[in-house]
């Protein structure tokens, strides 16, 4: 029995499709295997492959979408069968670029030669495959999974090779976020992975513009949605579902209303096909780490110190982090480092409070006692601070070692001279200069360098008089907007004092009886 199928038109007339039976697929499968059996003796080969191919034709010509891509991957599994690869590379392309070939047909092609990507005898014709495979699928939106998947491969064929710019090149050239059937969670690897080489190869401005195409939450929205997945298919199946498993899938209210929304709209969209994820990928919850760790090389480059305390303090709150002490340990203590490192601004003083309030810090003492004395207004006293502190800052090789090791040091101390001065700036409205270098511990030339750089980022109100060796804190920093306002209030007060002046003359004029023309 047939069922009836599509219509197409080809050279101006109708031709009908139809789906065929399972009767007449099993009779094509006995041909194709006849012809498999006849190609594995020996000479038949060439003679077999022209069976196959005027097979093919005859098929194709006739939009036949079930016979085709059956004789395309047996010509395939019997080049491959010989071990002919040349052979494999030349009819891939062959039969992709035919007249009229369907869809499905190099579709069903591109999937079986996928699968003999591993087993290639040598580096050299696995990546011949890969590159010819590439080449046939570039373009084509319906292979566009397998086509995002070579590229990775043949980018980590070029990365073991140790051409790290030309892996990079090659993964660049694929816009992977603009794949439709591609899943979330294999979209995140492949971007991670362009920002990875991009860090690798030291171009970072591509590396950041890369990084935005990645939103953090979308990992913990797939996390939820696979769970939501499981719950249904749990009821589905009949099996009972506990009531933590529910919460956890529960909609926020922005969600509800979100759904709600989509519910009521009046065009319904489509939630569209995905490929199943590579197994190959980490689990998403390994991403999520994966993507923060990136992130801090990325700001490491140009030390912002703040960016870099964020991305560990959520790192903390990662799954398989925050049960784990042995691990949210080393993450805590650099967060305590970095926040301290960054330089003071409202967003950092906020983040040092909330690091001090944080109760796991209670186990580690000196750092709860670091950030206790730049969260009190007193005087530290670098020398002191640099002794008590002085294992526990060799003991961190990722933020005090390496090549920017030395400047790090340089700028934990210059962040104690700026919370020095603003304790000093918060506690006295005029000191002497040598009574400030005293309680900075620093020669008079030094004090004045920092209070004036100070000063000019707005961070202190201060006026030096040289000649008196005094610094006043009275003074209060006048900005543009300062500025602006009492240039608006004077000349509202001179129109008025103008109209006032014109209203007098009239009347006096007027009680005269003096003209003013």
């Amino acid at each position: 029995s047939t069922d009836k199928g599509e219509e197409a038109k080809m050279g101006g007339e109708e031709l009908k499709i139809e789906r065929k039976g399972d009767d007449e697929l099993n009779k094509l499968q006995a041909d194709i295997n006849a012809l498999k059996e006849e190609a594995a003796q020996p000479g038949k080969l060439p003679e077999v492959i022209e069976k196959m191919l005027a097979h093919e034709k005859t098929y194709r010509l006739q939009a036949d979408f079930q016979a085709t891509p059956r004789f395309c991957v047996a010509i395939l599994e019997v080049l491959f069968a010989q071990g002919d690869w040349k052979g494999i590379n030349e009819h891939i392309v062959l039969l992709s670029k035919r007249r009229a070939q369907l869809k499905q047909a190099v579709g069903a092609m591109v999937k079986e030669a996928m699968t003999y990507v591993d087993k290639a005898p040598s580096l050299a014709v696995k990546t011949a495959l890969i590159e010819t495979l590439s080449t046939v699928t570039s373009g084509k939106i319906f292979v566009e999974v397998e086509k995002a998947r070579l590229t990775r491969a043949l980018a980590k064929i070029k990365e073991e090779a140790g051409k790290v710019e030309e892996a990079a090149e090659i993964m660049q050239e694929v816009a992977v976020e603009t794949y439709g059937a591609l899943s979330k969670h294999e979209k995140l690897f492949f971007i991670e992975e362009q920002v990875r080489l991009c860090l690798d190869k030291k171009d970072f401005i591509r590396a950041q513009i890369l990084s935005r195409k990645i939103n953090p939450r979308a990992f913990d929205e797939i996390v939820k949605a696979d769970k939501k997945a499981a719950v249904e298919a749990a009821k589905k199946a009949g099996d009972v579902v506990s009531q933590m498993d529910l919460d956890a899938v529960a909609l926020t209210p922005e969600e509800a209303a979100k759904e709600l929304k989509q519910k009521n709209a009046a065009v319904q969209h489509a939630e569209g096909f995905f490929e199943a994820t590579d197994p190959s990928i980490p689990p998403v919850p390994e991403l999520k780490l994966r993507y923060y760790n990136l992130m801090i090389r990325f700001h490491s480059h140009s030390n912002e110190y703040l960016e870099i305390c964020r991305c560990f303090q959520n790192i903390m709150e990662c799954e398989g982090v925050k049960e784990d002490s042995a691990k949210w340990t080393p993450a805590l203590k650099k967060v305590v480092w970095f926040v301290s490192l960054a330089p003071a601004e409202p967003m950092q003083q906020s983040l040092l409070h909330q690091v001090a309030k944080d109760g796991r810090l209670a186990d580690l003492f000196l750092h709860k006692q670091l950030i206790k004395q730049f969260t009190t207004k007193e005087i530290i006293h670098w020398d002191t601070l640099a002794e008590t502190f002085a294992a526990e800052m060799a003991a961190e090789i990722d933020v005090f070692g390496g090549v920017d090791g030395e400047k790090r040091k340089a700028d934990l101390r210059q962040r104690v001279i700026e919370h020095n001065l603003l304790v000093v700036g918060a506690y006295y409205s005029r000191v002497s200069l040598a009574r400030l270098g005293e309680l900075l511990c620093l020669p008079a030339e030094e004090t004045e360098k920092h209070l004036s750089d100070l000063v000019t980022a707005k961070k202190v109100s201060a006026k030096i008089d040289r000649p008196g060796g005094v610094v006043d804190f009275r003074t209060k920093a006048q900005g543009a907007d300062w500025l602006l306002n009492q240039w608006v209030t004077k000349i509202d007060k001179l129109l008025s004092t103008l109209d006032k002046s014109n209203h007098l003359i009239h009347k006096e004029a007027m009680a005269h009886k003096v003209s003013l023309e």
